[in-house]
C-alpha cells in the first residue's frame, strides 16, 4: 500500500528563493550532478549537517 500524503501543512512543498552568485549556482549544480543527488537532497543534507555541528535540532 503507498504511503498516505501528509496532511499536515507545515509538510507541503514550497519554494525557498534566496539569492546567490551564478557562479555559485552552477558549481552547487554540478557539484549535486557529479554525485548522482539532488540539490533538494543536497541542500537538506548539509541544513542537517550543520544543525549537527551546531549543536542544534
Amino acid at each position: 500500500m503507498a504511503d498516505e500524503p501528509s496532511l499536515d501543512p507545515l509538510d507541503a512543498i514550497v519554494s525557498l528563493n534566496f539569492k546567490i552568485t551564478e557562479r555559485e549556482r552552477r558549481s552547487f549544480k554540478v557539484w549535486c550532478a557529479e554525485r548522482g543527488i539532488s540539490q533538494v537532497e543536497a541542500f537538506r543534507k548539509g541544513v542537517e549537517l550543520l544543525r549537527t555541528q551546531a549543536g542544534g535540532t
